[in-house]
């Protein structure tokens, strides 16, 4: 049976950080609306939807003709949104592949969701997958950037904002940087609400590590891309440098 891939781009009206991010323009179009064009070029999704808790941001999807749900503001993370919106929304229970794809993220390359999902659907035991990328020392020292570890199949090992692996040669070995990007079996991320916050996961304050402490296997897509992520109004600059060439 062919499995049925969905994408789902939460987008929350409100940021801690930067208000209203996914509403700024760039050559006319706002940060969400690129996003979800560059995720349509992405071969393995048969829909795309954008999941929200605004009107506002409602109303501008169906201006470039996406496909939107409306949430509840109550949604802590992207995660739980998508989640509501399985719950809510018959529409998507005929998929069995959902991906979450950050809606911040204006310049995810189509090849990385590509590869992410591929990586899932090559392991019937995987529950879950993500990407990552290598980076350099330089990059991999900022507390800010997530780092991965894997095993010798790309399993995930462990997320974290410190640098791993820890060695006396730091400068020297290769640091991979984890792409907020998850592809996940339907089925479990309704089992994926049910499951208590765990220790690594609070203090980390990464949602991914919930799923490794609780024993599920999550595969890892090494990808050649780092995808430019709009957190603060600094990044904007980067970001309209790349858009606009």
């Amino acid at each position: 049976m062919k499995n049925k891939v969905i994408a789902i781009i939460p987008a929350r009206y409100e940021s801690l950080r930067f208000p209203k991010k996914l509403l700024y323009k760039i050559n006319g179009k706002s940060i969400l609306e690129h996003t979800y064009l560059n995720a349509k070029k992405c071969a393995s999704l048969d829909d795309i939807y954008i999941a929200t808790d605004s009107k506002i941001i409602f109303d501008m999807v169906k201006k470039f003709n996406a496909k939107c749900l409306m949430t509840s503001v109550e949604c802590k993370n992207g995660t739980d949104r998508i989640i509501e919106a399985i719950e809510n929304y018959e529409l998507l229970n005929e998929a069995n592949i959902i991906v979450n794809v950050q809606g911040d993220h204006p310049k995810i390359e189509p090849e990385t969701i590509d590869l992410s999902i591929k990586a899932l659907l090559n392991d019937e035991s995987a529950i879950a997958s993500t990407a990552v990328t290598k980076i350099n020392y330089s990059i991999a020292k900022n507390e800010n950037v997530v780092k991965c570890v894997f095993d010798c199949q790309n399993n995930a090992l462990y997320f974290s904002r410190s640098l791993i692996p820890h060695s006396k040669n730091f400068e020297k070995i290769n640091y991979y940087y984890h792409i907020g990007l998850y592809v996940y079996k339907k089925d479990f991320l309704l089992k994926l609400k049910k499951l208590k916050e765990t220790k690594c996961q609070l203090l980390e304050d990464l949602e991914q590590l919930k799923i490794l402490e609780n024993g599920y296997k999550m595969k890892v897509a090494i990808v050649n891309d780092i995808p430019l992520s709009v957190d603060v109004f600094e990044d904007i600059k980067k970001v309209e440098k790349i858009l606009c060439q």
